[in-house]
């Protein structure tokens, strides 16, 4: 005897949570086929297409599910939730909203509030909405995770950190939980500490790119540079178009005298994009060391088309030009760096520096 449209989201919502998407979506659409009016095979059918990325057709499944069910919280609670992959963050906030009003005390909603809030940069209101998601479910470690990342934004690197070493006590074998902690310590400076977790996130996740990029970026701050030149090659390697892994790279190469390297490395960042001043400003350094001057003062030039006017890109391109012999032009180009120091803050150094 066939099984009723129950049995086939209960066995949905199981594949679903160990990860098996495509087999859920199949066992959603069978109950649909059976009960073309249940709210929550609709919800879970949204719930997999949006974890699968496909959002259009997850809001059209989560349209149905609260026009079947107009008081199913969770329904309007995922649709606030693909709305804000969508961009529309100000209709996902309405969703939300409304989940909210039907159930007051549903976390879920409380932290993808925050999220929606913070993606319109309304950071204070979006801590608020992830303390109270915190408050109504403390062993989820979600809200934990957005409650960190809203922190971050607001430069409140200690309180962040609280955040994910709960996110930690509750998932310790979360990638993404030991790499937002690695990231916030490193931002605080205890670079030791953020390659410890870094380590980590890696043998967790040995393919993590940003993770080896970051590592990278750790290791040019503890002045081990030959690591360093490892751990961006590694970046790279999982994601051949990381481009600035390949720009921190020929920064490293720099720092050990590798020009010719460091020009490699920055031309494929260059290449990938044709518009990142940092690499263009690290290519010209690199070209510089060696006596390139001409090619130097192009790549300068270029930093500076990409950046809309940088001081340490017009200063370089002063020094390239001096030891051309292009005093005036120099004098210009120095006079043009001081205007820019003198009418905002210098913009950090490229690369993760020597």
């Amino acid at each position: 005897m066939e099984e009723g449209a129950e049995y086939y989201v209960t066995e949905a919502v199981n594949r679903f949570r160990q990860g098996q998407y495509p087999e859920a979506l199949e066992l959603f659409d069978r109950a649909i086929s059976l009960d073309p009016d249940s709210a929550r095979a609709w919800n879970g059918r949204g719930t997999v297409l949006a974890n699968l990325g496909h959002f259009d057709t997850a809001l059209e499944a989560c349209d149905t599910a609260v026009a079947m069910d107009p008081g199913y919280f969770r329904a309007w609670s995922n649709r606030g939730w693909v709305l804000g992959h969508l961009g529309c963050n100000a209709e996902a906030l309405k969703s939300l909203d409304r989940a909210i009003s039907l159930c007051p005390d549903y976390a879920e909603a409380w932290h993808t509030r925050g999220w929606a809030l913070m993606n319109q940069g309304r950071l204070p209101e979006a801590l608020d909405s992830c303390e109270r998601a915190v408050a109504l479910g403390p062993d989820n470690a979600e809200a934990w995770n957005m409650r960190g990342t809203v922190l971050m934004a607001l430069v409140r690197y200690e309180d962040a950190l609280g955040s994910y070493d709960q996110v930690i006590a509750l998932s310790p074998f979360l990638p993404g939980a030991w790499f937002n902690r690695a990231n916030t310590l490193a931002a605080l400076g205890r670079h030791a500490d953020a390659l410890e977790s870094y380590d980590k996130v890696l043998a967790l996740r040995p393919d993590y790119a940003e993770a080896h990029n970051n590592r990278g970026n750790s290791l040019m701050a503890l002045d081990r540079q030959e690591e360093a030149v490892d751990s961006y090659f590694a970046a790279v390697s999982y994601r051949p178009e990381y481009a600035e892994a390949w720009c921190n790279h020929g920064s490293a190469l720099s720092c050990l005298e590798r020009y010719d390297e460091a020009i490699d490395s920055c031309g494929i960042a260059t290449g990938l994009r044709p518009e990142y001043a940092d690499a263009w400003y690290n290519r010209g350094v690199a070209l510089g060391a060696l006596g390139r001057d001409e090619e130097a003062v192009s790549s300068f030039e270029r930093a500076i088309a990409a950046s809309g006017g940088d001081a340490a890109a017009w200063k370089a391109r002063g020094n390239a030009l001096k030891r051309l012999g292009r005093d005036k032009e120099a004098e210009g180009s120095f006079e043009m760096a001081g205007r820019i120091e003198a009418g905002k803050a210098v913009k950090p150094g490229r690369g993760s520096g020597c």
